[in-house]
């Protein structure tokens, strides 16, 4: 039997179901047969504005509904309901980021999918936009030589300047690492490889005021780091800093760069799919585009590659390993972080200056 077209179904309803559907009603080897969410009135009108069934949540999950899912559910529910799929054998299950924020939770759960025959893909899928694959191309080319070092820096206001209820960016666990840093970590995973950490530092900012919205003006409190900085190194030693932060009022410096012995790229939101490429030779003054072809971009595109790896019999792309990874990074981030640093010893005041 052809593995095509995939019958694929989504759980959650939300805001980025839309962009999802938007990207899989546009393929020819997925078809987009279901959506689910708690409530139901959600569900009925992404339904009707794609043509598809709603039903109830429990009749989602389940081979006969679907061979892949799609959960797309607020972040605390991941894990369970990628559990869930994976008991019941879905040929495919495709999470949101996060994965989840336990390490040994993503470990048991790669495991299990791998162990049931379950392909398991995670967000983000960027990495297959026509921006990271361009910046990787070029690194494989050797366009900026030998890689000396790189930079990875998220610098914002915070969502409470566009969300109208943005607490739950700042609960335990989220913040500017816990929320944005997937994106950042798994490009910078992509590109030059698993990374580790070796030292990291963070503060609270935890009084917010909301302003956008019903609620504008309205004070709450963050509960999360809001600015975190690390050192992190690849597997060869290469230092790579990360900065993550939602106590910016405005910014100029770039999200990510790689400087190598050549040159330097600079590469745009990990966020999106697309955006310029530069690349700045060895002593030039000015950066120039790096063109790239018009490909498909957009939220779904890893899972739309997870339904291809059904009928290739290889690995998704985006997979469940490098989200572990991420997961644990992330976690060694915010335990280094935390530690007390030791104390810095100052030189006695009685050492007279130099004449």
């Amino acid at each position: 039997m052809s593995p095509y077209p995939v019958r694929a179904g989504i759980l959650g309803c939300g805001m980025v179901a839309t962009e999802y559907a938007e990207t899989l009603a546009a393929s020819s080897s997925v078809d987009l047969t279901a959506c689910a969410d708690l409530d139901h009135e959600q569900a009925r009108r992404l339904a009707d504005r794609y043509g598809i069934a709603a039903v109830p949540v429990e009749d989602l999950l389940t081979p006969e509904t679907i061979d892949l899912a799609l959960i797309l559910t607020p972040p605390g529910t991941h894990a369970e309901l990628a559990d869930q799929a994976i008991t019941v054998r879905l040929r495919a299950v495709w999470v949101e980021k996060p994965f989840t924020t336990d390490p040994q939770e993503a470990t048991a759960l790669t495991a299990r999918a791998e162990h049931a025959g379950v392909l398991l893909g995670v967000a983000p899928d960027t990495l297959l936009g026509p921006a990271l694959q361009t910046a990787a191309a070029a690194l494989r080319d050797g366009l900026i030589g030998d890689i000396r070092s790189a930079t990875a820096t998220l610098l914002s206001t915070g969502p409470e300047r566009w969300h109208p209820a943005p607490q739950p960016f700042y609960a335990d666990h989220a913040g500017p690492l816990g929320d944005m840093g997937p994106y950042y970590l798994t490009a910078l995973d992509y590109l030059l490889g698993p990374l580790r950490v070796r030292a990291a530092t963070a503060r609270t900012c935890g009084d917010r005021r909301i302003r956008s919205g019903p609620r504008a003006g309205e004070g709450f409190t963050a509960h999360a780091p809001t600015y975190v900085a690390a050192l992190l190194e690849t597997d060869d030693g290469t230092p790579v800093t990360l900065t993550a932060s939602f106590d910016a009022a405005a910014t100029h410096t770039p999200h990510l760069e790689i400087h190598g012995t050549e040159g330097t790229l600079i590469l745009p939101d990990p966020n999106f799919h697309n955006g310029q490429v530069l690349h700045r030779p060895y002593g030039a003054r000015t950066a120039e585009v790096i063109p790239h072809p018009a490909t498909a971009s957009g939220r779904g595109l890893g899972a739309l590659d997870l339904a291809g790896a059904l009928g290739d019999g290889r690995a998704p792309q985006c997979s469940a390993q490098r989200a572990e990874r991420t997961v644990y990074l992330t976690a060694a981030i915010l335990r280094a972080a935390t530690t007390p640093p030791l104390p810095v010893q100052s030189p006695p005041h009685s050492i007279a200056p130099a004449s």
